[in-house]
Order: C-alpha cells, then structure tokens, then sequence
C-alpha cells in the first residue's frame, strides 16, 4: 500500500506518552529556562521542555499546571511514567510525551511536527 506523500515516513524522536492517546500536528516551542513559559501560547503550539527544567517544575507545580491548561501537548527530555507530569497532562487532557532525549537539541522554534501518541509509546515526526 503506498503511503501518502505528506505522511511522515519515520519518527525523529521518541518517548513515552503518559496520559491522552492521539496523534496533534504543530509547531515547536523550545522552552530552556523558567522565563520562557512566560508568554501566550500560538493554537498549535507544542511545548518541549528541556532536562534542566525538571526541578523548576517539581518545585513549582502550578506553573506546570498552567502550562498544560493552555496547550494540548507536551514534551519533556525529563520525567516518568508515574509522576507529576503524568498527573497533571492527564488532570487536563493534554498529551504529554516524557524521556524524550535530547529534544531541545533536535527539535528547534517553529519547526513543524506531528506527534503520535499509543498506550505507552510516542513519536515525533518532522513535517516539513
């Protein structure tokens, strides 16, 4: 069966999805540093949070918790199957993919992608 020309053909990255099941096409939004949560959120925006950020966030849950009341995915080079980000994606409907390696490294502002999430498993793939 050919594929069709505007499906990804294979993952640039993956993770472990902790909450939603679904598949969500949009744009990357590169967070490093705490002060880079601070703005409004694009429709399609898909937040990927980079290793340092997971103290800010165990010591700052409600910041997490607002991050996922304004976007539907997000990923994160941190975190586990069973933890607050698995808490707080699912409290809120959200996709939220963690154990990603080295995502803010691949993955840069703006790059279109597509994420699809099943059971346990996560793939990134690049658009265009």
């Amino acid at each position: 069966m050919p594929r069709k020309k505007d499906m990804p053909h294979f993952p640039i990255l993956r993770g472990e999805s902790v909450s939603e099941s679904g598949e969500f096409s949009g744009t990357a939004a590169v967070v490093c540093s705490p002060e880079e949560l601070e703005q409004e959120w694009d429709e399609d925006a898909i937040v990927v949070l980079e290793d340092d950020l997971e103290t800010f966030f165990n010591e700052n849950p409600e910041v997490l918790a607002d991050l996922f009341s304004q976007v539907r995915v997000v990923i994160a080079e941190f975190g586990e199957s069973i933890g607050q980000f698995a808490t707080t994606a699912t409290e809120h409907s959200a996709m939220g993919i963690v154990g990603v390696k080295d995502a803010t490294h691949v993955l840069e502002n703006g790059m279109h992608i597509r994420v699809m999430a099943k059971e346990n498993q996560a793939d990134i793939f690049f658009i265009d």
